[in-house]
C-alpha cells in the first residue's frame, strides 16, 4: 500500500472513531486535573481572596514565588513529586486506553460505546502494560547513550577549547540525534501496539521484535505514514499560538474594574479553546494510528 492511500484510508477511520478521541480527551483531562488540584489549593490556602491573587490572575510573580518557598518550605518539592507520580501514572492510564483505541480500528461497523471501548482496553491491558515496559526501557537506552553519553563526550573533548561555537554544534547533532532515536522507538512502538492489536498476538516481545524488523525493512514509508499525521497535530499547537489574540486576553485580564464577568468569562472561553486545541491533537493522534493501521494491514 502506498503513503497517500494509507493516510487516506486512515483519516476517513479517524473521523468514525469520535468515541475514542473523547475518551483520550476527558481522561487526560481528568489525570492533569488531579495533578493540578493540590497545587491549586496550595495557592488558594496561601493568598486567599487577597489582592496577590489577582495580581496572579493577571501574570506571574517571582516575589510571590520567592515569599511562596520561603514560608511554605518544602511545598514546591511536594508539588513536583505530585507532577511526577501524575505523569507515570498519565503513562501507564495511556498505554492501557490504546488498545481500546485500536480495538476501533478492527471493525468500525461495530457498537462504538464507551462499554466496548473499556472492554477492549480491558483485554488488551496486560500485552500493553508489557509492551510500555519495553518501550519505556527503549526510551532510557536512547537518553543514556545518546543524550547523556555523546553529550558528556562532547564535554570531555571541548573541556580546553576557548571556542565555544564548536561544542554548541557538537550539542547541537547530540540533540537531533536523540530526537531521532525517540521518533524511532514511537515508530516501532506504535506498529508493535497495531500488531497486537490486528493479529492478536499474545506476547509483547514478539511484537516489539516484529514490529522492529517492519519498520527497518520499510523505513521510509513507514515513518511517513507516522509522521505526516503528527505533524498535523504540531502545526495545531503552532496555528493556536499565532491565531489566538494574546494582546487582547492579557489586556481584559490586567485591566482593573469593568464588568465583574469578565476575567472568568475571559478564562473559561480560553480554557474551551485550549480543549479543542486539545481534541484536535487527539484526533491526529487517532488518525496517526489509523493510518499505520491501514499501512500495515495493507503491507503484509
Amino acid at each position: 500500500m502506498s503513503v497517500g492511500a494509507a493516510l487516506r484510508q486512515g483519516f476517513r477511520m479517524g473521523r468514525r472513531a469520535g468515541t475514542a478521541v473523547w475518551v483520550l480527551l476527558l481522561v487526560n483531562l481528568g489525570l492533569a486535573a488531579l495533578a493540578g488540584l493540590p497545587i491549586y489549593r496550595g495557592i488558594l490556602r496561601f493568598t486567599g481572596h487577597s489582592l496577590v491573587s489577582q495580581e496572579l490572575l493577571r501574570g506571574f510573580s517571582v516575589d510571590w514565588l520567592t515569599d511562596f518557598r520561603f514560608n511554605s518550605p518544602g511545598s514546591l518539592e511536594r508539588y513536583a513529586a505530585v507532577i511526577a507520580y501524575a505523569g507515570l501514572l498519565s503513562i501507564l492510564v495511556n498505554g492501557v486506553l490504546a488498545g481500546g483505541v485500536l480495538a476501533r480500528l478492527r471493525d468500525l461497523g461495530m457498537p462504538q460505546g464507551l462499554r466496548d471501548f473499556f472492554r477492549d482496553a480491558a483485554r488488551y491491558a496486560w500485552r500493553m502494560i508489557r509492551l510500555m515496559i519495553i518501550g519505556l526501557i527503549c526510551y532510557w537506552i536512547v537518553f543514556r547513550l545518546l543524550n547523556q553519553g555523546l553529550s558528556n563526550l562532547v564535554d570531555k573533548w571541548t573541556r580546553g577549547s576557548l571556542d565555544d561555537r564548536p561544542e554548541f554544534w557538537a550539542q547541537l547533532l547530540v540533540g537531533v540525534l536523540t530526537l531521532v532515536g525517540l521518533v524511532f522507538v514511537n515508530l516501532v512502538m506504535d506498529y508493535a501496539r497495531i500488531k497486537l492489536v490486528l493479529e492478536d498476538e499474545p506476547s509483547a516481545i514478539e511484537a516489539f521484535l516484529a514490529s522492529l524488523g517492519f519498520s527497518l525493512g520499510r523505513l521510509r514509508r513507514a515513518l511517513a505514514v507516522y509522521a505526516l499525521p503528527s505533524l498535523c497535530g504540531i502545526a495545531l499547537l503552532g496555528l493556536y499560538r499565532l491565531v489566538l489574540p494574546w494582546g487582547l486576553i492579557d489586556a481584559s485580564l490586567a485591566s482593573a474594574g469593568g464588568w465583574r464577568f469578565r476575567e472568568p468569562l475571559v478564562l473559561a472561553l480560553l480554557f474551551i479553546v485550549q480543549q479543542a486545541v486539545m481534541f484536535g491533537r487527539y484526533w491526529f493522534r487517532l488518525a496517526t494510528w489509523a493510518s499505520e493501521w491501514s499501512y500495515y494491514s495493507g503491507s503484509k
